[in-house]
């Protein structure tokens, strides 16, 4: 238990050192090429650098790790209506609920094997089970390895469907995508994951 909270802490701490040094350097990349913009049809899997609400009841909030005062301001004032903007090498992208993310360059693009809508209890809920092919499995288990504790926003049509922390169960290959979702929108989120 007590390295899993190393872990925790460490992870977040790297990204940030990251973030400092990306900063540091001044510049600001203007290619899609490095922050690895797919097509509107792919689905991605990009490890999570912040997240920022933006006006939850209770104020707006900023949700780990701690980022530069430019990125802050650019997360704030980022419009959710509008496409994925690349920032000093990431892009910013924002869930069904208006929360912003920053997401680094993908850890996986495609290689979805299966999407299946599935029920949680009676059909009240559900939830997509996600199955990646061979070679997306082999990236994902080794992730699993390197990467414990790290956010990875599950990326489709240029919107976050799910952000999940990164542990030993995906080293099979399948990730759940959770959220609030009827039969019908599992099914739809399916479709699209699987095309």
């Amino acid at each position: 238990m007590g390295a899993v909270r190393v872990l925790r802490i460490l992870a977040p701490l790297a990204l940030v050192a990251g973030l400092v040094a990306a900063c540091g350097n001044g510049s600001s990349s203007d290619s899609g090429a490095s922050t690895g913009v797919a097509n509107s049809t792919t689905v991605q899997l990009r490890p999570v650098s912040a997240r920022y609400i933006q006006n939850p009841a209770d104020g707006q909030e900023q949700l780990g790790p701690t980022v530069p005062k430019d990125l802050l301001g650019a997360m704030k004032s980022y419009d959710c209506s509008s496409q994925p903007t690349e920032l000093q090498g990431m892009l910013l992208e924002c869930d069904s609920t208006g929360t912003v993310f920053l997401l680094q360059s993908p850890l996986l693009s495609g290689g979805v094997a299966s999407a299946v809508p599935l029920e949680i209890g009676h059909g009240q809920e559900w939830y997509v089970k996600l199955t990646f092919d061979q070679q997306a499995a082999a990236t994902l288990s080794k992730a699993a390895d390197t990467m414990p504790g790290t956010d990875l926003a599950v990326v489709l049509k240029g919107k976050v469907l799910t952000a999940l922390i990164v542990d030993s169960s995906m080293k099979d290959g399948h990730i759940g995508i959770t959220g609030d979702f009827d039969k019908q929108q599992a099914t739809t989120i399916a479709h699209e994951l699987a095309a």
